[in-house]
């Protein structure tokens, strides 16, 4: 047995997209990692493909989102399709979002650029390595990892389990991954097609009554899924192309004709499950090893890439000394309540798309075509289906100051939220400045937001703000005014008012967003409203920076 082996600050078991969005946003706050994975190389398949909106906002903070868009295709909207023909078409062109749109990337070409984003950021990186053994105590973790024929010891302050539907980590700490296996089963064909009834910049569903079809165009080719009817003689025999071609006849008629060949086939069935707890001590899930569902809505993948971006920057905080167990138990009450939610409601799509009555179908399709019909309610599905929408409103992380607005007419985000995009201009060089840009630095960024004319008795405010805010903040915080006119700082106000951003809203896109008011924002590394508060309640501002940045 060796134990030789550096020891990283944080390991991460599993090299899938989870893994590597944890590893690349420790390294990119300086925390050392490592990430190991059983297989001695990536799968050449995979059934995950749509990256949403909000995953897209991730991985431009993580300096990925260039290399992924060049290797997907984009897709404009959803198409769901009747017996009858078109029932709704679903646009995410109008999210309020910088990328307003659903990329199309198999999961392979994206595990590849997270790995060489990763590499790159100096990530080690260990293939063919198998977790065998995880102990731990007040200090560490110690785990006992089989690498390259030897049983390497390594220890680690934290232990984090990516390692999908069949956790090893999951196993080792004993906790149930409760849930049900759906009965259909669902056959998957990767096919050199370009039909031409069908769009190509669109996700089409279809709801027949011979069974489901989807139709994904791909970067290369089209992606079939269909939902088989139940025979289960079915399940013992190879899936063939006749399959699909049965299919395609019933929603596009007899002139789609399949290539001879697919370059991958396959069966497969579907669970709904969630782990009972995500956290043991230094140990901690993400991603599959916590949840698994239905492929519908193209959730799985996604949620796990929004564990890792929530858990990183607190396990940065936590390997600098800061925040103690109460920041790491947030994870779980922050992310549990998303992959809820998130089941219940890709359950409820798949049982509604699966129905068989044609009485339940008819009803179906009447709600489908009622909701595509509404431009408001169906935003609100893209929106939902984007996760643009998801919160952290009863996290004990986020906080407001006592005066601050906070009821049914509120404006701006509330704490927990999402911090909305707005375009701004630098009043240093007059470039365009982007809000949700600022989380290419992994640190928390506090926006001052300023009124229409700030008066004396604000601009004194802000003064002492930038005064007090000591210099042990640089390490973890940045701050950005944001003014409607150009706007002087005094220079012997420190380090923190030198290095302040100062940016112009001159179309009033902040004001739009957030309101019209003098106002403290302070954003998350994930992008998350962590405390909001008018200007005059800065001195809480304080309060809640010692609590939450260096609490023990």
């Amino acid at each position: 047995m060796n134990t030789g082996s550096s020891a990283p600050k944080v390991l991460i078991v599993g090299a899938g997209p989870t893994g590597l969005t944890l590893g690349i946003n420790l390294l990119r706050a300086g925390v050392p990692c490592r990430v190991i994975d059983k297989l001695p190389e990536p799968l050449p398949y995979s059934r995950a493909l749509g990256l949403h909106a909000r995953t897209l906002e991730i991985f431009d903070a993580m300096g990925v989102l260039a290399a992924v868009r060049a290797e997907s295709r984009p897709l404009s909207r959803i198409r769901v399709h009747g017996e009858k023909g078109p029932l709704a078409d679903l646009d995410f062109s109008e999210l309020a979002s910088p990328f307003p749109e659903l990329l199309c990337c198999p999961q392979p070409r994206l595990e590849a650029l997270l790995e060489q984003r990763y590499r790159r950021l100096g990530g080690d990186l260990w293939r063919g390595a198998e977790l065998l053994e995880a102990s731990q105590d007040g200090s560490g973790v110690t785990a006992v990892v089989r690498y390259r024929d030897r049983d390497e010891v390594l220890g680690t302050q934290i232990l984090v389990g990516a390692d999908g539907a069949h956790s090893r980590v999951r196993e080792l700490l004993g906790l149930p991954f409760e849930g049900h296996d759906y009965r259909e089963h669902f056959l998957l064909a990767d096919v050199d097609w370009a039909p031409p009834q069908l769009d190509d910049d669109a996700f089409h569903g279809f709801m027949l009554a011979e069974g489901n079809l989807a139709a994904i165009p791909m970067p290369e080719g089209w992606r079939l899924v269909i939902s088989e009817n139940g025979d289960p003689e079915d399940e013992d025999r190879p899936p063939r192309l006749e399959d699909f071609q049965a299919r395609l006849r019933a929603a596009l008629g007899d002139q789609v004709p399949l290539p001879e060949s697919a370059r991958w086939m396959s069966r497969f069935t579907i669970q709904r499950r969630l782990v009972s707890h995500y956290r043991r001590n230094r140990i901690l899930l993400a991603g599959d090893a916590c949840h698994v569902q239905s492929p519908l809505g193209a959730q799985g993948m996604n949620t796990g890439i929004g564990d890792a971006f929530n858990l990183a920057w607190k396990l940065v905080l936590f390997c600098r000394g800061h925040g103690g167990g109460k920041l790491l138990d947030s994870y779980q009450q922050e992310r549990r309540p998303v992959a809820e939610e998130m089941l219940r409601g890709v359950d409820a799509l798949s049982r509604a798309s699966l129905v068989r009555a044609r009485v339940l179908r008819g009803a179906r399709d009447s709600l489908i075509k009622l909701a595509g019909g509404r431009p408001r309610m169906s935003r609100r599905l893209v929106r939902r289906a984007s996760q643009l929408d998801v919160h952290y409103r009863y996290s004990p992380l986020v906080d407001a100051g006592p005066d601050a607005e906070m009821g049914w007419r509120h404006q701006g985000p509330l704490p927990g939220d999402r911090v909305p995009d707005a375009t701004l201009v630098s009043q240093r060089d007059g470039g365009e400045r982007r809000v949700q840009a600022l989380l290419r630095q992994p640190l928390h960024h506090l926006l001052v937001q300023l009124g229409e004319e700030p008066d004396a008795r604000v601009r004194v405010i802000l003064h002492a703000l930038l005064s007090r805010l000591p210099d042990e903040y640089l390490n973890e915080l940045r701050v950005t005014v944001i003014s409607r006119g150009d706007l002087e700082l005094d220079p012997a106000q420190g380090a923190m008012a030198r290095a302040v951003h100062l940016w112009r809203d001159e179309q009033g896109a902040f004001e739009a967003a957030f309101g019209a008011a003098s106002r403290l924002w302070l954003m998350r590394p994930d992008g998350h409203l962590a405390y909001r508060a008018p200007l005059t309640d800065a001195d809480y501002l304080f309060a809640y920076l010692e609590r939450m940045l260096r609490g023990a």
